[in-house]
């Protein structure tokens, strides 16, 4: 597994059937995330969420490659443009446009994916709270939680309630992480942590 870390951390992930890109950065890393990749060609795209630092190289991607791109249904019809994204910064119209700022993905490029399907030997997992569907990726202890968790110096927390879907489900994916079997946790923004810290956090949280 190789880490990018553009304004979110995206995973380059080695399996059988070849190279699984998850998440594409903001709509303006297009160029940086070439680099990274330096000619390799990912077989297939998995978005964790809809917001516009993890969806921003996906139509780029899609029109490149022709690969497939996975998302949970819930978060599909923001990745398509037939829903709005919510308002980031909480600014009216200069909000609106910032979320809404990365070319839609057309459906069919789209493959709908949910709790307990395969992508590439990696079992997808519905961590929903930051948004409706959110997804991350586990297999042999190591957890791609996304978004459902931050991480700095003291260790992970929940996200801001200003990002978030549903900041009450987010804690409650929290005691969900902090059951599965994942020993490691990679998540979007900030350094892995362990399970451990966040089963720590769950405590914390009362979930």
């Amino acid at each position: 597994m190789q880490v990018f870390s553009l304004t979110a951390n995206l995973y380059l992930l080695d399996t059988p059937e070849g190279l699984l890109l998850v998440d594409s950065g903001m709509p303006q890393e297009n160029q940086r995330l070439l680099r990274h990749l330096g000619g390799r060609r990912p077989v297939a795209l998995l978005l964790t969420h809809h917001h516009l630092d993890h969806v921003g190289g996906a139509r780029m991607l899609w029109e490149r490659y022709g690969l497939p791109i996975y998302a949970h249904p819930l978060d599909i019809p923001f990745i398509s443009g037939e829903a709005r994204r919510p308002p980031f910064p909480p600014i009216p119209w200069l909000g609106d446009w910032i979320a809404n700022s990365p070319r839609p993905v057309p459906r069919e490029a789209l493959r709908p994916v949910e709790e307990g399907a395969e992508v590439m030997g990696w079992q997808v997992v519905h961590l929903p709270g930051h948004t409706p569907g959110q997804i991350g990726l586990l297999r042999e202890g190591v957890l791609l939680a996304a978004d459902a968790l931050r991480v700095g110096a003291k260790g992970p927390w929940v996200p801001p309630a200003m990002v978030n879907h549903d900041t009450q489900q987010a804690r409650r994916t929290v005691g969900k992480i902090a059951r599965l079997e994942a020993q490691k946790i990679y998540v979007g923004h900030g350094p892995p942590t362990t399970a451990l810290a966040v089963r720590a956090l769950a405590e914390k949280l009362g979930v």
